[in-house]
């Protein structure tokens, strides 16, 4: 019996991607983020009811992009994360696309024996400050290029503050940064794929970000990235979102007025009260530090989490629900009758936000595919 579960929306899934495809060039390849479990979604639950609407599929770990073609996955592959010389090999058998921002790897090309080119995305540090190339090393990185066995099928960066419009002045300087390699690249007869917006980037309507691609993660699942790119735009782009999580009652008691909720008796109850135990706690995902302030919903009420979360169990008060029993399922994100609890109440809740309560959400816990 599963106490615990997500569902996760096809329909909502397949919206999102409509929605943002709307608004990019017909000729942009779409590029579905499902790194980190798919932001916690479920990696093979997503990728499967993707698979058809999407061009490529970008992961970080070299262990994720090996699943999916071992899950018989076909479409192009590209690895977000850092990837070692020891693994070119595998790569190229597996027809995986690799990021490269290390000279390493580079080099080990060179020396690489195989039949197979080794097929590259050049990731490039236009302002981020992390991963990525500089250009004052381009004229090294451009000779190593060159050699017969590297392939480069892209040529991409990370923007910095997509998501604030304060900023719109350092994106087009990333821009312009990032034309300086396009350019550079075109003299050694070198055009790739050129990519550079998230979901974010697809927002920026005064100049163009969309280049030949784009990089969609939270859009796809319903998740904006920031306050002021949902406050601009949720009404001409309707994200859904596609991440349910529900929870079934295990125990129903009253306690008096007076009595102490969880550990270090950080609740005290202010009224003979009702209450329910469901089985998930921080090791499940429920951040530790929302104790005292989230909430559930409850056969269709909004009812409060009481005192601290543990590791196992929450507790919450159900003294003004009617005809509940063990059993009862409980929402913990998602809607039910006309409330609604979001990943982004939990950010709020926790100090944190909405990319970061869905991916750390146990993959252990069941994904159900739903419509």
């Amino acid at each position: 019996m599963n106490l615990t579960w997500l569902e996760i929306s096809k329909n909502a899934l397949l919206n999102n991607i409509l929605e943002i495809k709307k608004r990019i060039p017909k000729k942009t390849k779409f590029i579905a983020v499902v790194k980190s479990n798919a932001y916690g979604h479920g990696l093979l639950e997503v990728v499967k009811a993707v698979i058809k609407n999407v061009d490529y599929f970008a992961v970080y770990s070299f262990d994720d992009a090996l699943l999916l073609r071992a899950k018989k996955i076909t479409k192009p592959i590209l690895m977000l994360g850092r990837v070692f010389p020891a693994q070119l090999a595998l790569a190229i058998k597996n027809n995986i696309e690799l990021s490269v921002s290390n000279l390493d790897i580079l080099k080990a090309a060179q020396k690489f024996s195989g039949n197979k080119k080794i097929s590259i995305h050049l990731c490039v540090d236009t302002g981020l400050g992390r991963d990525g190339f500089i250009f004052s090393d381009s004229k090294k990185i451009l000779q190593l290029l060159a050699h017969k066995n590297i392939e480069v099928k892209g040529l991409y960066t990370h923007f910095a503050a997509p998501d604030d419009s304060a900023f719109d002045a350092y994106t087009k300087k990333q821009v312009a940064e990032l034309l300086k390699w396009k350019n550079e690249l075109a003299k050694i007869d070198i055009h790739p794929l050129i990519h550079a917006s998230s979901t974010a980037g697809t927002f920026i309507s005064d100049f163009e970000c969309c280049f030949d691609a784009v990089r969609i993660g939270g859009g796809i699942y319903g998740l904006w990235s920031s306050q002021e790119v949902f406050d601009l735009h949720e009404k001409e782009t309707n994200l859904l979102p596609v991440l349910a999580w529900k929870a079934v009652i295990v125990e129903l008691k009253e306690l008096p007025k007076g009595a102490h909720i969880s550990y270090g008796c950080t609740f005290t109850l202010q009224r003979d009260s009702k209450i329910a135990i469901l089985p998930v706690g921080y090791f499940d995902g429920i951040p530790r530090i929302s104790s005292k302030k989230g909430e559930v919903i409850v056969n269709g009420i909004k009812v409060p989490q009481l005192g601290r979360v543990t590791m196992n169990m929450i507790v919450v008060d159900v003294t003004d629900v009617k005809k509940i029993k063990v059993g009862d399922i409980a929402t913990i994100i998602g809607s039910e009758k006309k409330q609604v609890v979001s990943a982004e109440d939990w950010g709020d809740w926790s100090g944190s936000f909405n990319y970061e309560i869905t991916t750390r959400i146990n993959p252990n816990l069941i994904r159900k595919l739903v419509s």
